[in-house]
């Protein structure tokens, strides 16, 4: 996912992305969702980088990047109504009501947005990055996922949430490529956000006759 600045930033020319399995489609290093709700331009990747797409329950949609620079970007659809809550709210009560529980320091902040009021979460979770390292304890081998860096950004629009989701592994031992930015996690994550775009879906008229 995503694109606009310069070499130095590592979000110009085509993305790597080498194995795509996807319902969607992949045009012009854009990816659009198979009922065309949304579109994400694909960032700056490693060779190896994949891209999967999977409807996990009717009605949704999950898309997930990963590249060997220990780096995820997520981006998630599914049908959900705010009822008399605003989006900070609900936010507040099904998403860092249980990041709190597991013990996480969650920081917050609203956005606005190309595609509207945008809720902002930042928080360092342990042993949840999307790679491992392999070390040698009392003469055994035993992989250990670092510890990640997360941000999100969560949307709403007509009936319909949103997720953007950037996480890295971080520490001494996270890989990195000096031509690829991977963090700040925000300032990364805003450049994927510049790219999505959620768009406009033409609802059939009342009394229209079905082609």
């Amino acid at each position: 996912m995503l694109l606009l600045s310069m070499s130095g930033c590592g979000w110009i020319g085509q993305s790597r992305v080498a194995d795509t399995r996807s319902q969607g489609s992949v045009d012009n290093n854009i990816y659009t969702s198979p009922s065309r709700s949304f579109r994400i331009r694909i960032p700056w990747l490693t060779d190896d980088a994949t891209l999967r797409d999977e409807s996990p329950t009717p009605n949704t949609i999950l898309v997930t990047i990963k590249d060997k620079l220990c780096r995820e970007f997520v981006v998630s659809e599914r049908p959900g109504f705010l009822g008399t809550q605003s989006l900070e709210s609900w936010v507040d009560s099904h998403i860092i009501d249980d990041l709190k529980r597991l013990g996480l320091e969650v920081e917050r902040k609203s956005l606005t947005t190309r595609n509207g009021t945008a809720i902002a979460l930042r928080y360092r979770a342990p042993a949840a990055a999307p790679c491992s390292r392999t070390t040698e304890e009392d003469g055994k081998r035993v992989a250990r996922k670092l510890d990640a860096d997360v941000g999100w950004h969560v949307y709403h629009r007509d009936g319909v949430f949103y997720r953007l989701i950037y996480l890295i592994g971080i520490g001494p031992e996270a890989p990195s490529l000096w031509y690829v930015n991977r963090g700040p996690v925000a300032e990364v994550l805003g450049q994927f956000a510049e790219g999505f775009e959620i768009l406009a879906i033409k609802k059939p008229q009342v009394g229209a006759k079905a082609p």
